[in-house]
């Protein structure tokens, strides 16, 4: 007789692949600003969305609020957690080191390919900028500028060569989503226009080879994010 019996440990471990697959899949989709802060995690839909049963999406959930991603309301269920001004504080603190370190390193290894993604992303925030002043609407806005926003700071990641500051950093964003910051600066033009001339600033020094003022830069511009989050930081209802 042939064939493979499936056991109940070989059970198990499919069970708890399952769960650390939805752990992983959730943490980046709200990192990534899918999930915005105070949004609903229902379980029923995301059931369907992955095609298991409430049991792993629910446990999937449970190891999300452990981790402080999450927060279990009663009677209600769990929803995106609104970090708190110190969280954000301590998030950014790292960040700013992380980031700063990271352009430093970039100034030196960088390619030509690279250079080009983060002029392109810099031309992408002022087309972003200009159609905030011609009364776009904000959600048409806000895709290109995350896509711009995040590609910038991977870019920079990736042309610092190191593998182990890159995930280190992609932890911290896991714990602040990156939509945070397009909450902050949505619908002010002078704020906007801040957040990309800092980028173009770092993107020069980047390019000019002077490691020293790209991680200047960067640290100013993480540091003034942080300021700006906090004074924006909306309230869970």
């Amino acid at each position: 007789m042939g064939g493979h019996w499936v056991t109940d440990t070989d059970r198990a471990r499919q069970n708890v692949q399952i769960v650390e697959d939805l752990t992983t899949s959730l943490a980046d989709r709200i990192a990534n600003g899918e999930f915005p802060l105070g949004t609903w995690m229902r379980q029923a839909k995301l059931a369907e969305d992955y095609g298991v049963s409430r049991t792993p999406v629910s446990l999937a959930l449970s190891r999300l609020e452990a981790i402080g991603v999450l927060e279990r309301v009663p009677h209600r269920g769990f929803r995106v957690r609104y970090p708190s001004s110190r969280e954000i504080m301590e998030v950014f603190e790292v960040r700013a080191v992380l980031e700063g370190h990271a352009a430093y390193l970039a100034a030196s290894r960088i390619t030509e390919a690279q250079l080009h993604r983060l002029r392109e992303q810099v031309a992408g925030f002022r087309r972003a900028v200009d159609m905030i002043r011609d009364g776009a609407d904000l959600a048409a806005v806000s895709v290109p500028w995350q896509q711009s926003h995040n590609t910038f700071h991977q870019t920079v990641f990736e042309a610092a060569g190191n593998s182990e500051l890159h995930e280190a950093a992609n932890a911290l964003y896991r714990k602040l989503p990156r939509k945070v910051s397009w909450r902050a600066l949505r619908g002010d033009p002078r704020s906007l226009t801040q957040h990309a001339d800092e980028h173009e600033y770092i993107t020069a020094a980047i390019e000019k080879r002077e490691a020293a003022k790209a991680r200047e830069l960067t640290v100013a511009h993480i540091e003034s994010a942080r300021e700006l989050i906090i004074a924006h930081l909306p309230t869970p209802d």
